[in-house]
């Protein structure tokens, strides 16, 4: 009977303690019952006082006593761990964490943003759903003006009805982002469940007013529309997204640009601008626009030389990078690797310190023919240069020669029989590094014939020059293995898109394509962890540990 004591007890102890955990609405029949619990082994000790003196109960009771510490310690950090709420991604390539982007865009909201995820209820055991519902935990907890609502389009019907012109079709997963501004709601559909649709949808829902961009036509431009490796349909895919409109420009006779424009982009033109197109886009930077202008080599001089007013000298030249490489098989199997001058150039130095460029360290960015950008020695007062790029400086081992140049004399690169050694010439050749892209940003209150935004008086005329506008292309910003995006020629254009409309807050490293964390054995690595695995521990390892065991316990007890 005694014992039956003790026993209800402990079990009324561990119900309470069970219970208080599951308790979520404050009830206080958890803390009665763990009371009772106490009280009851508090009897039993004190009406066996003679029996709980014994040797072998003080053991069983010390036992049963730190088994109760044990789950309170437990408890405890259970408690402390539900206040202090902290995630740790611990895979290599940080899948579970949210990207840069997302950090930024989270950290910088400023509006209450809520979530609408509506999943089939069949389909909620799936990975996809456990890992957009981790996902949104995670938003959630960065902001708490994050919120979300998981939503089944069939059971929620009054609700679905609202969204019904976003919502895919009943079993389709579908995610909506919403705010509401003075009574009204604003809705944006998310391309799919990534990161980076949701992170998306998030920016174009929270930054209402779109940006319009511009595209000058009728100088053998880069066509926008174009899905050609010399076309610009990715990039204003990618604008998109960005919540910026590119559309085509024509200025015409008048050369008017029109009052929406936010920027102006001229991109890989083949002929030049007349003086009144020029003018124009004068008095557009000057009154508080922003102007992309990509120039390949040996284009448009009167343009190039029209820049200088912005205080950018556009160079006459074509930059020359030394490509090291083996030129057939068996040279690359015996070791004998040779230079030869290249018009294929990648940028070697970012600017750490301009909004564009500080995070594009670790990038990637190739222009592909390029021609100088330099700053002017005196520039024109307020307008502040920046050189966002640079080619690779100092000299070639072995060889004498720079890692990259300005070549003066582009048509020797025709010849049959130009080498390096005969390309280069130090007296009118500038070795690298050399400057490619210069960002200028114009105070309007200082720099002259400025024209200063009286409601905005913080605005600035902002303008870009590329020695190449290859990188902005279809062709320019696909990778080599299969025509996928190259994240760091995706990232350096859509960082000189977001600072030309002031959105800084939006210039980060995007998303980054998971990387192939397999490991990949070849035959005979998989023979020998398949006789490891079958053959050693089971039949060889563990047997033999057992007759060690055993030898030694029988010569230590002869």
């Amino acid at each position: 009977m005694k014992s039956k004591m003790l026993i209800l007890g402990i079990v009324l102890i561990v119900c309470g303690v069970v219970f208080s955990l599951l308790n979520t609405g404050n009830l206080p029949y958890p803390t009665y019952i763990l009371i009772a619990g106490v009280a009851v082994v508090g009897v039993y000790i004190l009406t066996n006082l003679r029996e709980m003196a014994k040797r072998s109960t003080m053991y069983g009771l010390n036992a049963i006593l730190m088994s109760v510490f044990m789950v309170a310690i437990l408890v405890v950090v259970y408690l402390i761990a539900q206040n202090r709420d902290k995630t740790w991604d611990l895979s290599v390539t940080g899948k579970y964490a949210l990207d840069n982007q997302t950090a930024s865009i989270l950290d910088n909201l400023q509006t209450k943003v809520n979530i609408l995820l509506f999943y089939p209820t069949l389909n909620r055991s799936s990975g996809e759903f456990e890992a957009v519902k981790t996902l949104l935990d995670e938003y959630a907890r960065r902001n708490e003006k994050v919120t979300y609502q998981l939503l089944d389009a069939s059971e929620n019907y009054e609700t679905a009805l609202k969204y019904q012109a976003l919502l895919n079709s009943p079993m389709e997963p579908t995610l909506i982002t919403e705010v509401d501004v003075n009574g009204q709601p604003f809705r944006e559909k998310a391309k799919g469940l990534k990161q980076e649709d949701i992170s998306n949808a998030i920016k174009k829902v929270t930054h209402r007013e779109a940006v319009t961009a511009y595209f000058l036509v009728g100088h053998n431009e880069r066509k926008l529309e174009s899905e050609g490796p010399t076309g610009l349909a990715h990039l204003k895919n990618f604008l998109s997204e960005e919540n910026i409109n590119a559309n085509p420009l024509r200025l015409g006779a008048a050369a008017e640009i029109p009052p929406d424009a936010d920027i102006v982009a001229l991109i890989g033109p083949e002929e030049d601008l007349t003086e009144t197109e020029i003018a124009s886009l004068k008095r557009f930077v000057l009154s508080g626009g922003s102007l992309l202008v990509a120039l390949d080599p040996g284009m448009c001089p009167n343009t190039a030389a029209a820049l200088k007013d912005f205080g950018v000298e556009v160079g006459d030249n074509v930059v020359i990078e030394m490509a090291v490489g083996a030129t057939s098989l068996e040279d690359l199997l015996r070791g004998n690797m040779t230079a030869r001058p290249s018009q294929t150039v990648g940028i070697d130095k970012f600017d750490p310190s301009h909004e564009i460029t500080k995070d594009l360290g670790n990038s990637s960015v190739t222009l592909i023919e390029a021609r100088t950008i330099n700053r002017i020695p005196s520039p024109p007062e307020g307008i502040t240069l920046t050189i966002l790029a640079e080619s690779k400086g100092g000299n070639l081992q072995g060889t004498g020669l720079p890692y990259s140049w300005a070549e003066a004399d582009p048509k020797s690169l025709s010849s049959e029989t130009a080498t390096a050694e005969n390309i280069f010439d130090s007296s009118r050749d500038k070795a690298g590094p050399v400057a490619l892209v210069v960002a200028a940003d114009l105070d309007l209150a200082k720099v002259p014939d400025g024209k200063p935004d009286i409601q905005n008086p913080n605005r600035h005329g902002k303008v870009i020059i590329a020695g190449d506008s290859d990188f902005l292309t279809n062709g320019g910003m696909s990778g080599k293995r299969g025509g996928s995006i190259s994240r760091g020629q995706l990232d350096f254009a859509l960082n000189i898109f977001n600072w030309l409309t002031g959105q800084v807050d939006l210039i980060t490293i995007r998303e980054r394509e998971a990387d192939n964390t397999s490991v990949i054995l070849t035959a005979d690595q998989k023979a020998l962890v398949r006789n490891l695995l079958v053959v050693l521990i089971p039949f060889i390892l563990i047997p033999g540990v057992g007759i060690l065991v055993g030898l030694y316990r029988r010569l230590r007890y002869v």
